[in-house]
């Protein structure tokens, strides 16, 4: 979990905000202005940008992610704020798997704690967890998160015939007693051009070919 949390200096508005969220259309970049097209004007609103962000919901630059386009439908969008809670403050949630039941004093202590901040900040930092899990539907089963996950292709035995190259280049088949083990880790982009992911899977091939 990034030390740097998050937190609003106020978040009374933080459920209408994520209600408005879900009415709206999905913004090119979602920003100050766009939060005030939404009628959120207020500067203690502003810093719902940074907890978005930390949610995965937002990238860097503000541009929407799958995370929100999958809050927008309102028949599941509590039970993905849950699984991106679970994702955000995952050192929370290892050290209890139901944080979000903590009491707001228990949370301001751990949150002290783990970032080094002071006082206040802690407490704007439990008040702003608070508020997102008294939104959240933690009935939801938590989901795996794919961006982690890693591809594996287990060694040959000593008995699997191995393909080199040739000095000119041609293949043989040679028998050596040698184990490898290949792990793969693919970082796809947010989009959903299916050219984009063949052209990627492609390098790939071609590289493992060579």
């Amino acid at each position: 979990m990034d030390i740097d949390v998050p937190r609003m200096s106020s978040a009374k508005n933080l459920h209408a905000i994520l209600d408005k969220i879900q009415k709206a259309a999905v913004p090119e970049a979602f920003g100050i202005t766009f939060l005030k097209d939404m009628g959120f004007t207020s500067s203690n609103d502003r810093t719902v940008i940074k907890v978005l962000k930390f949610l995965g919901m937002l990238d860097s630059a503000g541009r929407p992610q799958s995370v929100y386009r999958d809050f927008m439908d309102h028949t599941k969008s509590k039970g993905v704020l849950a699984n991106a809670m679970r994702s955000a403050y995952d050192d929370l949630f290892k050290s209890d798997k139901s944080a979000q039941t903590r009491s707001y004093s228990d949370l301001k202590g751990w949150f002290k704690t783990k970032t080094g901040a002071g006082e206040k900040v802690a407490e704007k930092m439990a008040t702003t967890f608070k508020s997102l899990a008294s939104y959240a539907d933690w009935d939801v089963a938590p989901t795996v998160d794919t961006q982690q996950s890693q591809t594996t292709v287990e060694p040959p035995s000593q008995e699997t015939p191995v393909v080199l190259p040739t000095q000119t280049g041609s293949s043989a088949l040679q028998t050596h007693g040698i184990g490898l083990t290949y792990r793969i880790e693919v970082h796809l982009p947010d989009t959903t051009n299916l050219d984009t992911f063949r052209a990627i899977f492609r390098a790939i091939r071609e590289e493992l070919l060579q």
